[in-house]
């Protein structure tokens, strides 16, 4: 089955597993830079997995990507300065991380953190990136980002588990059910749409 023919009719539980999390697990690599997706929780699920890796000596930059502003226990700001307060709270240095505020979904993540990487670190001297989101969101950015990124950027996946969509434990929730449907729909609008190349699941 490829991707864009994906319904909510042709889902199954296989199909879902197969298409989010299979072959997407952190194999260790190192990177020149830690990509960390923002969301509402990305400070709770998403920054300690990319603080692991950081403190792990994978990389020594860390950039943290989104623009939307919201409302958190420490006051209204983007997702990206939440994350930024968790992270420096979490003892990673000011000068190691990279604060990209700008973009509004996952696609622009991948596209403003390109503008950064150029910005902060030089785009023809980045070899490779880890990217951090949630696991189930892990298809559709890694996909997006290996699209969009240049051919000479390796990008490697580090996903973050939250408490409504492991792998394991999705279908037992009807929140952690809505989300991975929600998210199957999505990456087989995205193929639809032109945002990256088909594929086979």
């Amino acid at each position: 089955m490829w991707a864009s023919e994906i319904s909510k009719e042709t889902l199954t539980d296989e199909i879902i597993d197969s298409l989010l999390f299979d072959g997407l697990d952190d194999d260790g690599t190192e990177a020149d830079c830690i990509i960390t997706l923002g969301s509402k929780k990305a400070v709770v699920y998403r920054v300690p997995v990319a603080a692991e890796a950081f403190f792990s000596g994978r990389s020594e930059k860390i950039m943290l990507c989104g623009g939307k502003i919201r409302d958190f226990p420490n006051g209204r700001m983007t997702e990206a300065e939440s994350m930024y307060q968790k992270a420096v709270g979490m003892g990673i240095p000011k000068e190691s991380i990279i604060v990209e505020k700008r973009s509004q979904n996952t696609i622009e993540n991948i596209l403003c953190s390109l503008f950064e990487l150029q910005r902060s670190m030089r785009l023809n001297r980045v070899k490779s990136v880890l990217l951090v989101t949630a696991a189930y969101h892990m298809r559709r950015s890694i996909n997006t980002a290996r699209y969009l990124f240049s051919a000479h950027i390796s990008v490697y996946p580090s996903p973050a588990d939250d408490t409504a969509t492991k792998r394991n434990s999705w279908m037992s929730t009807a929140v952690g059910t809505e989300r991975v449907i929600a998210e199957a729909l999505n990456i087989a609008e995205c193929v639809n749409n032109g945002v990256f190349p088909d594929f086979e699941i």
